[in-house]
């Protein structure tokens, strides 16, 4: 019988080589906010974020909402800090339309800063997380969307071991209000995925 989701304990902070991944929570609103500024226009492309940009206000306000969620289980993200810098640099999480607790079944999506990309801090939080949700979650199958043109981040789940599932034509509302493929990398155990350590 899978437990109740919150009645699962997660770690607050997940460590891997170069990064912490840690728990939403009030006071990282600021540092958050300079890191969705730079590329916001790529979340907005990509991601399907509003045009408008949020205030650093809004942010730290987003940031203690998620802190309640997180506590919750109702959408479970975390902030992604560079240990050498400690600067922050994005966020990943289980988006809640991704996940299927009966299953259970989860997505990974994530964003990072423009100026910390092309260093592989993607595919290194997208892989913590892919193995939090099997050795914590339970899960038993792991998703990752990518619009079809999106080819910097379809490379994230390739390789990580993550096979193309299905592409669904039309499937991902763009801002000009054009429909992209969206392409579903899936992954049904950790065996697959590069040996790279996580503690938590």
């Amino acid at each position: 019988m899978i437990p109740k989701p919150i009645l699962i304990n997660l770690p607050e902070v997940i460590e891997t080589s170069r990064l912490l991944l840690k728990m939403p929570q009030a006071g990282y609103g600021a540092d958050l906010y300079d890191a969705i500024i730079d590329g916001y226009d790529d979340y907005v492309k990509w991601l399907g974020w509003s045009s408008s940009i949020p205030t650093p206000e809004a942010v730290e306000e987003d940031c203690r909402k998620h802190h309640a969620e997180f506590i919750l289980r109702d959408f479970i993200r975390y902030i992604i800090f560079e240990k050498a810098t400690n600067q922050i640099i994005g966020r990943c999480a289980f988006p809640s339309f991704q996940t299927i607790w009966p299953i259970p079944q989860f997505g990974i999506s994530y964003f990072i800063r423009n100026n910390a990309r092309n260093k592989g801090f993607a595919s290194e939080a997208a892989h913590a997380l892919t193995i939090l949700a099997f050795r914590t979650l339970g899960a038993k199958k792991v998703e990752i969307y990518c619009d079809a043109e999106n080819i910097a981040s379809q490379k994230i789940p390739q390789k990580l071991g993550f096979a193309l599932e299905y592409s669904q034509k039309g499937g991902w509302p763009r801002p000009d209000n054009q429909l992209a493929d969206l392409l579903t990398y899936s992954i049904f155990s950790e065996k697959p995925l590069p040996n790279w350590n996580v503690k938590f």
